[in-house]
């Protein structure tokens, strides 16, 4: 009896000896913590690296462990990992050919070069992959493929093809909802009813040409905030009785050329400053009196008053108007006779050569003297009522 004890106790013993010789061993092959993975041809990285050996290693068996995902991410393998998901999208690729990141399934590259163009739909249904937006469920966009506006390496930007979009039926989109829609500043006078496809491309939003058929007051668009606006340098237009733009501004594709309607009554160096509007020249002849004193015309500065009339005096060739018309200046009504300390008869003499014969052929001038003045006789005078009176050229 005691001999068959003795030898169940060494049975034991050698058995428990075995597995620690075997435990040895396995422990010994798996090399723990600091045995060089690379080796293996498989590098720990991600969740692999945290992960115990046992884990990979099942029973302690190294040769045959699966080194590609789907050998341990599936259902029914020896290795125990998170399988790929019932949801996932239908494919045989391996699962490295999109997801680059082991620490996490997220952040997956889905390669599409062998995607079917208009099969968008097979993955992104909402199940397997991301799907269509609510606000994708009208018009064209409700049965259009994904891949007819978007690219595969994002969503967005996206460009839609308005191809067959009908002509004026751009809001069915731009509603503000489904697409970008007509901002606030789009709601005023023509604007609120225009189609947008009347100023705007499909390719973009700018630039944008205003159709200007509509009949309007300027205004109420080119206020500053809604369109452009009247500059701070304008010339006060409603002065001048002035106020819709295209009272000047004839051409709606520019501001210039302008020409501004003079009609109105005003003083012309409200707007010719020399900021507003073109001024008076470095080198015009002093004087204090408006513009249109001389200028009769407002489509050119030339052909200013200041010519002789045409009942001037007659005088010889050569002879210039500063020869009488003494100054540097000029005033409204000054007289256009010359004030000089000198006898009429110095000119009104006949027979002078001077500045020719300006006498009138009158019995009563012969054997005048030089000196004579001509009212000397009572007859020429301005105002007088005896005699004849000399034609007042002040």
């Amino acid at each position: 009896m005691r001999q068959l004890e003795q030898k169940i106790w060494r049975g034991l013993i050698a058995m428990t000896l075995a597995i620690a010789s075997l435990q040895a061993v396995a422990a010994e092959q798996l090399g723990g913590r600091d045995f060089n993975h690379m080796t293996t041809g498989f590098p720990l990285s991600g969740v692999h690296a945290t992960a115990a050996c046992e884990t990979c290693h099942v029973g302690g068996v190294l040769k045959g462990t699966p080194r590609n995902c789907d050998g341990c991410h599936a259902l029914g393998q020896r290795v125990v990992a998170t399988p790929k998901s019932t949801s996932h999208i239908v494919t045989d690729a391996p699962c490295e050919n999109c997801h680059f990141n082991t620490a996490t399934f997220l952040g997956a590259r889905y390669n599409h070069g062998a995607a079917m163009p208009g099969q968008c739909r097979t993955c992104h249904n909402g199940l397997q992959a991301t799907g269509k937006p609510g606000s994708h469920n009208t018009g064209s966009k409700a049965t259009a493929s994904c891949d007819q506006c978007h690219r595969s390496v994002a969503w967005g930007p996206a460009s839609w093809n308005h191809t067959g979009v009908a002509p004026g039926t751009c809001t069915t989109c731009h509603n503000g909802s489904t697409a970008i829609g007509k901002p606030a500043g789009h709601n005023t006078v023509a604007k609120a009813t225009f189609q947008c496809d009347e100023c705007h491309s499909f390719i973009g939003w700018l630039p944008a040409r205003y159709k200007h058929t509509t009949a309007g007051v300027c205004s109420s668009c080119h206020d500053g905030a809604t369109a452009i606006g009247k500059p701070a340098s304008h010339s006060p237009a409603a002065i001048k009785g002035i106020n819709p733009c295209s009272d000047c501004h004839k051409v709606t594709t520019s501001w210039l050329p302008a020409t501004y309607t003079h009609s109105a009554s005003g003083t012309c160096v409200i707007c010719h400053d020399g900021i507003k509007a073109v001024g008076k020249s470095v080198g015009h002849i002093a004087t204090t009196d408006d513009c249109n004193s001389c200028h009769t015309s407002t489509l050119t500065w030339a052909g200013a008053l200041g010519g002789k009339p045409a009942n001037h005096i007659p005088y010889i060739a050569g002879v210039t108007c500063s020869a009488c018309h003494i100054g540097t200046t000029v005033v409204k009504g000054a007289p256009l006779h010359a004030y000089v300390s000198l006898p009429c008869t110095t000119c009104h003499l006949k027979g002078n050569g001077l500045l020719g014969n300006m006498d009138t052929k009158s019995i009563g001038h012969e054997g005048m003297k030089a000196g004579d003045d001509c009212s000397k006789s009572g007859c020429h005078k301005p105002l007088g009522s005896r005699g004849t009176l000399y034609t007042n050229w002040d």
